[in-house]
């Protein structure tokens, strides 16, 4: 068996727990950010009637619903 002293197994514990955290948080963070560049993708800002609406097709060119203007979306959404 490894002689291990109370210090040392509390450093590895909390080191292994910390590390597994941190692992967890940055999962999220990315799935976080795939999430919100999927739904910016969907947002259309009108650039004559300044209204923002939101169209889940793949065109490139969206029709505005309210002033019925041709708009290009963007690639960050605004």
């Amino acid at each position: 068996m490894i002689p291990i002293t109370l210090s040392w197994f509390v450093c590895v514990y909390l080191a292994l727990f910390l590390a597994g955290v941190l692992i967890l948080w940055i999962g999220y963070e990315i799935i976080r950010k795939r999430h919100a560049n999927i739904i910016s993708r969907n947002r259309v800002f009108c650039r004559i009637c300044s209204s923002r609406y939101t169209d889940g097709s793949t065109a490139d060119l969206l029709r505005c619903p309210v002033c019925d203007s041709l708009n290009e979306r963007s690639a960050s959404g605004r």
